[in-house]
């Protein structure tokens, strides 16, 4: 005999030598392993549950939160209707498309001041209008709280005025920063109740309850069926901000207890009687038989029971032959949830069942099992049902049976999922129908958060407007920063910044740059939201007003433009009213003296000053008529010309005068230097600076004109600076530039030149300025305006 074997006898005799410990120890092995058993079962039980609970609330959840989201479209559509007047546009067009487009609504509402003035449809609800909600106490907290949050908030259940029970969702309306009322919506309890499928929820485990603080009586009301008490049960809830309503699923059962003591007692039982068993045989050998036969009976019994729970289940339970994926055995649950009836499902296999999309998934997931990779795995997949229909499960596969390290056998749970599935479904059609709605709207709908830059929305008019697409903005978070006009980024960051810090809603203009380079006018229009209770964020719609804009800019200058005019026009009326005056009551005089003189001599002397004067009358009207060519040519040609080049020609045209005067010239200008100007006026504005050197030159000294450039604030100056006589500034500064304005006694001075000059220049949007010494010289600057990027070179 070995070692080993003496060893197993030794110990096989000491339990049999001590029937009551070695029973003992039977039945606390037993019933220690069997209420392990029962704990872990009761443990997922309760998970279970807790997890059913937990879904269900969230679905009817969903299902409410898109009930009110529903609503908001419209909501926002009759608030768009108002113009920046405050004015309703086609309120009842509007709300007829609206509640044909959508079932659930039974009326809308516009409420300016929180007064209800517009109402549609109007028959059978004449009761609302010139309802003051803000001074009613039912309505009064939800309407301030609506206001205040700068968001949709729905009130209700409550009695309307018209009559029956309704919910009211209203959205505040903000104009230029001010409070201008509410667009609203009214939904008749029951419709709403409905389109929530809460009335439709019927469950053997659960029922539904819905509840809100009363606003008068600050106590808890319940509007479900079922007001019973429930605070012993077991329930879960979840808030509904959106309302101010707590929404419970609450349990049937009292307590889980009921299900677990039978099996402990059943267990405790059987530990019991196996421990008897075990002292019975160990004391009585002669009676192994017949104890045999009546655990085996016990046996049954427990199996039995089990399997009477395993088949009563509130989830599918199927065992699967793990190679060949045959179904051994299902329980009703799971029979139910396929079409198919025990005998059937045995002739079936999983990956017939399953949907081909999901096959794969499955399959991976079935292979690590097979390899020992994993323990269990749970997906969510799609099953066909015996009538063809799809049926969405989540299924968690656990190894059942290994021999040899080959998985032989697993079991699935099974949980039917496709209430939840269709809600999801049917919350991203509604989503979708949204994005619709918001893509159809004449402006860039975008959505950001306040912590981080960027958006995290942004309607597909992006693209259109501006040119760049939804998921380059998702994608660049500085996007909106970096095309920003240069001149309005520094003031629309700031202004931006500090209403964010301050959560304000602002509406306001600026400038982007188009992806093509173009300048686009926009109207930013921003609220805050609050999505959940700690996290907001902004909203806005960017309208395209660059037309309007143009329209406005164009209309600006043509004003100053036709102001100007108007200014030149009214002086020149002064210079025309004195100057003809004088020369036609000159010849009034002249005519009065040949009429009424005898003498042949002295007439014929009167002659020649009528003469002298006429050819003077004759001469003016020559050079008005050159002032107004000058003030109302609209059309002047501008040429690209070398400056340097025209100064060279005056000097050409004038060098018998210069050479006769012994003029001293010094050009400082660049041959590189160039203006955007009229040629003709370039040469006159040249030649008549020029020559006004030569003539006022001073007669004591050597003549010198002294030329310079240079680029001054996007001009390019030129300086024409001469030693001549100079001009008292203090006694004719004022009067320099005027028509017919002399300030010498040089017999050849009209006072025409500079006139004629400076209304060359000022046609050209330039301007000149003189500055000049008596018995010193002048110094004449004449701004070109036209500085391009070659000009700055030569600075």
């Amino acid at each position: 005999m070995t070692k080993l074997e003496k060893k197993i006898t030794v110990i096989s005799n000491w339990f049999l030598s001590r029937p009551k410990t070695t029973g003992v120890m039977v039945f606390s092995v037993f019933f220690v392993i069997l209420n392990l058993s029962i704990f872990f079962k009761y443990q997922i039980s309760k998970e279970n549950e807790e997890h059913e609970m937990v879904n269900l609330l969230h679905v009817v959840k969903k299902n409410i939160e898109q009930a009110f989201k529903n609503n908001y479209a419209a909501l926002i559509t009759l608030a768009l209707s108002i113009d920046d007047s405050g004015e309703p546009k086609n309120f009842e067009k509007i709300s007829e498309e609206l509640l044909n487009k959508y079932e659930n609504i039974d009326l809308l509402q516009l409420v300016p001041d929180g007064v209800i003035k517009y109402t549609y449809p109007l028959k059978g609800n004449e009761a609302v209008i010139n309802f003051n909600i803000l001074n009613d106490s039912l309505n009064r907290e939800a309407a301030l709280k609506a206001i205040k949050s700068k968001t949709v908030f729905f009130s209700g259940p409550l009695k309307l005025r018209q009559g029956g029970l309704g919910i009211v969702g209203r959205l505040p309306i903000f104009k230029k920063g001010k409070f201008w009322g509410f667009s609203a919506v009214v939904l008749k309890y029951d419709n709403f109740i409905k389109s929530t499928g809460i009335a439709n929820f019927k469950s053997d485990k659960y029922y539904l309850q819905l509840s809100k603080v009363n606003p008068l009586t600050r106590k808890t009301e319940f509007f479900l069926e079922n007001k019973s008490d429930f605070s012993n049960k077991k329930f879960k809830e979840v808030y509904l901000p959106e309302g101010n309503w707590k929404l419970y699923v609450i349990s049937k059962n009292n307590s889980d207890l009921h299900e677990i003591i039978p099996l402990i007692i059943l267990a405790f039982l059987f530990s019991l009687l196996s421990g008897l068993l075990t002292n019975t045989l160990l004391k009585r050998p002669a009676e192994l038989q017949r104890l045999l036969l009546a655990q085996k009976t016990k046996i049954e019994e427990s199996e039995l029971l089990f399997k009477s729970i395993f088949e009563h289940a509130g989830l599918g339970i199927v065992h699967t032959n793990s190679s060949n994926g045959k179904f051994l055995y299902g329980n009703d649950k799971f029979c139910e949830l396929i079409g198919y009836n025990h005998d059937e499902i045995k002739d079936l296999d999983f990956m017939r069942l399953t949907h081909p999309e999901d096959l794969p998934n499955d399959l991976y997931y079935l292979e690590e099992l097979r390899k020992g990779n994993i323990a269990q795995y749970s997906l969510e997949k799609r099953f066909y049902h015996k009538s063809g229909k799809q049926v969405w499960v989540r299924i968690t596969i656990s190894r059942l049976s290994v021999i040899d390290q080959n998985l032989v056998s697993h079991i699935a749970i099974i949980e039917d999922i496709s209430c939840r599935k269709e809600a999801e479904f049917e919350s991203l059609k509604s989503k979708k129908k949204i994005n619709d709605i918001i893509d159809s709207i004449d402006g860039v709908v975008w959505e950001g958060n306040l912590e981080k830059p960027g958006v995290s929305f942004v309607s597909k008019k992006s693209e259109i407007i501006l040119g760049y697409t939804p998921e380059e903005w998702l994608n660049n978070p500085l996007l909106w920063r970096k095309i920003l006009h240069p001149e309005d980024k520094e003031w629309v960051i700031a202004f931006t910044d500090q209403n964010a810090k301050s959560l304000k809603p602002i509406d306001f203009e600026y400038r982007l740059i188009h992806k093509n380079g173009n300048v686009v006018w926009v109207r930013d229009i921003v609220s805050v939201y609050h999505e959940e209770e700690n996290i907001k964020k902004f909203r806005g719609i960017l309208i395209d007003i660059t037309k309007s804009k143009q329209f406005e800019l164009d209309l600006n200058n043509s004003l100053q433009l036709v102001t100007e005019q108007n200014k030149r026009l009214l002086n020149f009326s002064h210079i025309v009213s004195h100057n003809l005056r004088s020369h036609t009551s000159n010849i009034e005089s002249l005519i009065d003296l040949i009429e009424i003189t005898e003498e042949e001599q002295e007439r014929k002397e009167l002659m020649e000053l009528l003469k002298s004067v006429s050819k003077t009358l004759n001469q003016t009207m020559d050079n008005l008529n050159q002032v107004v060519s000058i003030q109302t040519d609209m059309n002047t040609v501008l040429e690209k010309l070398n400056l340097n080049q025209y100064i060279k020609k005056t000097i050409e045209v004038l060098r018998h005068k210069i050479i006769k005067n012994d003029v001293s010239i010094i050009n400082n200008v660049s041959n590189e230097t160039f203006v955007k100007f009229n040629p003709a006026y370039l040469e006159s504005i040249l030649l008549n600076f020029f020559s006004n050197a030569i003539r006022y030159r001073h007669p004591d000294r050597k003549p010198q004109i002294i030329l310079d450039s240079y680029i001054e604030n996007n001009y390019i100056v030129l300086e024409i600076k001469d030693n001549g006589i100079g001009i008292d500034l203090n006694k004719n500064g004022d009067k320099l530039f005027g028509l017919y304005k002399t300030f010498t006694s040089y017999k050849d001075s009209k006072g025409v030149g500079l006139f004629i000059t400076k209304n060359q220049i000022d046609a050209m949007k330039g301007r000149v300025e003189v500055e000049s010494v008596l018995d010193v010289g002048s110094n004449f600057k004449i701004y070109f305006n036209n500085a391009t990027e070659e000009n700055l070179h030569h600075r």
